[in-house]
């Protein structure tokens, strides 16, 4: 690993070769283990397997999870739930070196890879005969490609960046089109879906995250076997037609919007309540026009993500959220989050029982008395609370919390040992800190953050002094400090730098000071057309 004796500029990234490293070790190197090892496997478990090989490499968890599903590679199990029970069998092809963490430390998702070897043997299995109980096809330009789909009529297809125009509508009508379960059209920049859309009547999954679909056809109410409809970051898509009440079965609604593009929560018409009683995951909808107190009806939520929470549905909102007793996620963003919204939680509300992450973005006059109940939390973030005076001691005693981020959540100048006492934050691995008030993190207690791997300090731009007792963290495993103030990286050089003690232990550095972030910037501007 990079040490802190590189310090100067920003660190080479050796983790990702690293963990391929580890992934080719991991998986056999000789063929015939690694075939004994595969074929060990129950059959559902090679068909997953294989399926992952098929999927661009490198996906997020919870995507193949959803995909899985609705491949009907899932077999069922009385009394539990299908995603549950694809979750298991990715833990246990992680378990057999199957599969692999890409990136172990993402504050945003798990990131999960075949490893090389496992991909070339499954291809080669694949090429010699050893026929999956599924059809995938995986292009760039189908246009191109539709002569070998009507000769083999996939059941997932999945389209790579293609900038598919209005004009491109026969590119679904190809033999078998409505056998499709899975459409992921991910990236692709497609502005319109043709109307063919909605002859797919077995189609379980449509992806249609960061693309630029900016209406969607009036025959996407015919696709009554739809469990998951992604459309987050989609193009200027503000609102879903009243056709999407008909999606009955619907389990997964995704959705979210760039706050940059002064675009927010997702409008849903009125009847969600008794629609979408199958939902699992509601994100990024729009918290007005008496949807929070419809959201009370969706008893089944396990994810719940509301935008343009006001304080005149905040009320209907909570009461809602407490008659939701299996919800695991919860992110509730005020309006107006970057221009001063307000978050009004109310005392008086009981937070679900089994909640294990919460996101929370918009001022926060005070933490609520029920933070100390939330016994369960594993991963909290606090964005834009702008909380005059810490008040977040009561967070170092959450028993399970293990990712914490304070993204403009705290605007006192001076962070102290206050902060966190010996044995704090006993399982916290990740802390995140984004502040541009925060000049000096004073100290840490001996024995405080036993458990912490990863330090992320960003965007505190007056930050001129790290904490006495950063050395005594002897679990950190990276720290990142981007940017900070240049006499500051002078202090923390590992060749005389007066701070440097605080930091020699760490593994992998990343800085990079302001001046280096404007040089960065002004070269960005300076090779852009017209900049």
């Amino acid at each position: 690993m990079a040490s802190s004796n590189a310090i100067e500029g920003e660190m080479e990234e050796t983790e990702n070769s690293q963990e391929n490293e580890e992934g080719e070790t991991s998986a056999s190197s000789s063929s015939l283990p690694l075939q004994l090892c595969y074929r060990d496997l129950p059959d559902y478990l090679q068909n997953c397997l294989m399926y992952c090989c098929i999927l661009p490499d490198g996906i997020s968890k919870g995507k193949l999870i959803r995909l899985l599903v609705a491949q009907g590679l899932i077999q069922e199990k009385a009394g539990h739930v299908m995603e549950d029970v694809a979750e298991e069998n990715i833990s246990e092809l992680i378990s057999q070196g199957m599969l692999q963490l890409k990136e172990q430390h993402s504050s945003v998702r798990t990131i999960l890879q075949v490893p090389s070897p496992v991909r070339k043997f499954c291809v080669q299995q694949m090429e010699e005969g050893d026929v999956a109980t599924f059809r995938a096809f995986v292009c760039s330009d189908i246009t191109e490609q539709l002569a070998h789909l009507n000769n083999h009529q996939p059941t997932s297809l999945f389209l790579l960046r293609k900038n598919l125009s209005q004009d491109d509508g026969n590119w679904l009508k190809f033999n078998g089109a409505n056998s499709l379960r899975v459409l992921d059209l991910e990236r692709t920049k497609i502005k319109r879906l043709p109307d063919e859309v909605g002859d797919l009547i077995s189609l379980i999954y449509l992806g249609l995250n960061h693309t630029d679909i900016e209406e969607l056809p009036e025959g996407l109410g015919r696709l009554k076997a739809l469990q998951t409809f992604d459309i987050r970051w989609c193009g200027h898509l503000t609102a879903l037609p009243d056709q999407i009440l008909n999606l009955v079965r619907l389990r997964h609604l995704k959705m979210y919007k760039n706050w940059f593009q002064n675009v927010h929560g997702v409008k849903l018409p009125p009847g969600i309540g008794g629609s979408f009683t199958n939902l699992l995951t509601l994100t990024g909808v729009h918290a007005g026009g008496g949807i929070a107190e419809e959201l009370g009806n969706l008893i089944q939520l396990r994810r719940l993500g509301v935008m343009d929470v006001a304080e005149e549905n905040i009320r209907e909102l909570l009461a809602s959220i407490t008659k939701m007793p299996g919800l695991l996620s919860l992110s509730l963003e005020s309006i107006h989050t970057f221009n001063e919204g307000k978050l009004v939680l109310l005392d008086s509300f009981s937070p679900p029982p089994f909640l294990q992450k919460l996101r929370l973005e918009g001022i926060l006059e005070k933490l609520p008395s029920w933070f100390g109940s939330l016994e369960r939390l594993t991963k909290l973030r606090l964005g834009f609370s702008h909380m005059p005076e810490n008040q977040f001691s009561v967070l170092q005693l959450l028993p399970n919390l293990k990712n914490l981020c304070f993204w403009h959540a705290y605007d006192g100048k001076q962070l102290g040992k206050e902060f966190c006492s010996a044995g704090g934050f006993a399982k916290l691995e990740e802390l995140t800190i984004a502040s541009r008030v925060l000049e000096e993190w004073t100290e840490l207690e001996e024995g405080a953050l036993p458990s912490l791997k990863y330090l992320y300090v960003r965007n505190c731009l007056r930050l001129r002094m790290l904490p006495e007792g950063l050395q005594f963290l002897t679990t950190l495993q990276r720290m990142d400090l981007l940017p900070l103030l240049h006499d500051h990286a002078e202090r923390l050089r590992p060749d005389g730098g007066e701070e440097n003690y605080k930091i020699s232990h760490i593994p992998m550095i990343r800085l990079m000071t302001t001046s280096m972030v404007e040089e960065a910037v002004k070269a960005q501007g300076e090779g852009c057309p017209g900049g």
